[in-house]
């Protein structure tokens, strides 16, 4: 195995290249690996590029050979191009030599899929290789600097991390196969293009419109808190004009000052707030959403963006969440806040216009095709409104006398009770009584008992097994509960219940993406957000009608691929700005 990873061979002028290319034709996966002088195409070059075949690993210097076009053919199509972390190298090939990398399988991603939601364990290249292939690689050289002479040592390194890829492809896929996650490895790796170029393509922020909409946010935080203070009395011997009486932000002066107007609080948290009556909790509410909103989006956004691009580049982490939904970090803009004036600030550039898409009730869709409850799926068959029909049967009225507040509340029940929620959460949120909440919710399982039975045995075969699968096959490992106490074990029956739901969502949102950037080839038109069920592209204003319906097609036809009782439904709208 030493000799195997250590057999490689520098290549540095650019004729070389074409017999290389009919060397990789011939092999059936070749292992793909990259050093680079910076983090991001944006502020770095590919130096190396390895090339691994089971008998030699080609490295290529590409300072020294330039153009990369004469492997271009073989990188994009034909063997399976084995990376750790794919995303990574895929951005820097297209972005500085257009080279799309197909058909991929990443070993990170893999090891992540095993886990089973599992974010303990490394997924590092040197802790996968090690847990999977019993293979000790040194990293030590990853820090250098790879822009100047190339030592011997870094060359061996780099040639290493692409021949290693080979026998740990060799030993996941047998683990893939055996834990039957071939399926869900598939959308997975098919995803990885689409969210890369994503990355690349970034998102623009308007940042006069932000700066303002931070000033009037900051006025409204300032208004919240004089007037969270002038719910309580004044302390005695408070001189006037000296500034904040109370201290917003700590827990034990909000609970003494809540106690000088008789009311005595467990805690400051959310649930205990929104139960208490009086006005003096909604405004601290209130100002703490505002606070929130200042520190968290608007303050910090605008220094996200790139200043040669002038756009915003998020960081999408692909199997870093259980469910396999995709996060977001530096920024997050999966969680802007959804109120216009805030999505509104996200912009096309001159010219271009937004196509903005999503799915239509999608994890209702989904807790129906699972739960075959027919209530269920019989509205979402007849295309009737869920929510709608929901509050008809529960509040004992036709569905066109259901007034907003009924359908509201209806919204609210199915999905809350969807995510496991219990009577205490669900009158929080209804602003009601335990007993009024525990009452509608028995009305609800009334109407839909296999949605009850089908959340109650999921819980239950999440205790006894400790395994959940989604519809793709995703699966999810549970830890045991013996030893958990009553509110641990409560919260694992929550997340076990919404797991097959919001994992068969991300599925399902995983192969749109994959079907969206088919559909935008050879258009004016790009991937800039993907929130979820919700995807945001960017394309030139006279061809927006044309993707709208693109991208419906292939949001629709992904949806299809998993759920086979009831249909799935995208909206679409078109705007200059974030917004429907």
């Amino acid at each position: 195995m030493e000799e195997r990873l250590a057999n490689h061979t520098l290549i540095t002028d650019a004729a070389d290249l074409g017999g290389i290319a009919k060397t990789l034709e011939e092999v059936e996966f070749i292992g793909v690996d990259s050093e680079t002088t910076g983090l991001s195409p944006r502020d770095g070059r590919i130096r190396l590029l390895q090339l691994a075949t089971p008998d030699e690993t080609f490295v290529v210097d590409v300072f020294g050979t330039g153009n990369l076009a004469p492997l271009k053919e073989v990188l994009e199509d034909g063997p399976v191009k084995v990376l750790q972390n794919a995303k990574f190298d895929y951005s820097f090939l297209i972005a500085e030599h257009g080279i799309s990398l197909s058909p991929i399988f990443d070993t990170m991603l893999a090891a992540q899929l095993l886990a089973g939601g599992d974010q303990g364990p490394s997924f590092s290249l040197e802790a996968v290789a090690e847990r999977y292939a019993g293979i000790e690689l040194d990293k030590s050289a990853r820090m250098e600097d790879w822009s100047g002479r190339l030592s011997e040592a870094q060359i061996e390194y780099a040639a290493r991390d692409a021949a290693v890829l080979l026998p740990l492809r060799e030993r996941l896929a047998e683990e893939l196969e055996e834990e039957k996650l071939g399926a869900v490895s598939k959308i997975e790796f098919q995803a990885v293009a689409a969210i890369a170029e994503m990355e690349l393509a970034g998102i623009k922020l308007d940042v006069q419109k932000w700066k303002e909409l931070e000033k009037t946010v900051r006025e409204r935080r300032d208004a919240a808190a004089l007037a969270v203070e002038e719910q309580f009395p004044e302390p005695d011997g408070m001189l006037p004009g000296l500034g904040p009486r109370l201290n917003l932000n700590s827990p034990r002066q909000i609970m003494d000052a809540f106690r000088s107007l008789g009311v005595d609080l467990p805690d400051t948290r959310v649930w205990t707030l929104l139960k208490v009556d009086h006005p003096a909790a909604r405004l601290l509410l209130e100002y703490r959403e505002l606070q929130k909103r200042l520190g968290t989006y608007l303050e910090t956004y605008p220094s996200f963006i790139n200043p040669k691009t002038g756009r915003i580049h998020a960081n999408f982490l692909q199997c870093r969440v259980p469910t396999g939904r995709l996060a977001c970090t530096s920024p997050n803009i999966q969680q802007i806040p959804h109120e216009d004036e805030f999505r509104s600030c996200f912009v096309a550039e001159r010219g271009n216009t937004l196509v903005i898409a999503d799915y239509s009730q999608i994890e209702l869709r989904i807790l129906a095709e699972v739960s075959e409850d027919p209530g269920f799926v019989r509205a979402f068959q007849e295309g009737e409104d869920l929510h709608r029909v929901t509050a008809a049967t529960m509040f004992g009225v036709e569905k066109d006398a259901v007034t907003k507040e009924q359908r509201s509340a209806a919204k609210r029940i199915n999905f809350g009770l969807a995510y496991g929620r219990g009577a205490k959460s669900l009158s929080a949120q209804l602003g009601t009584d335990e007993g009024r909440a525990r009452g509608l919710i028995d009305e609800y399982f009334a109407n839909y008992p296999k949605v009850q039975r089908y959340l109650q045995s999921t819980a239950a075969r999440a205790v006894k097994t400790r395994t959940l699968r989604t519809l793709s096959g995703r699966v999810r490992k549970f830890p045991d509960p013996s030893g958990m106490d009553s509110l641990a074990k409560g919260g694992m029956r929550r997340e076990a219940m919404n797991y097959p739901v919001q994992g068969a969502s991300a599925d399902i949102a995983k192969v749109a993406l994959a079907y969206v950037r088919q559909e935008l080839r050879g258009l004016d038109a790009r991937l800039i957000n993907c929130i979820h069920d919700e995807f945001v592209i960017e394309c030139a204003e006279e061809i927006a009608p044309e993707v709208s319906e693109k991208i419906k097609a292939a949001m629709t036809r992904a949806g299809g691929k998993l759920l086979k009782k009831v249909p799935a439904e995208v909206e679409v709208a078109i705007s200059r700005e974030w917004r429907k």
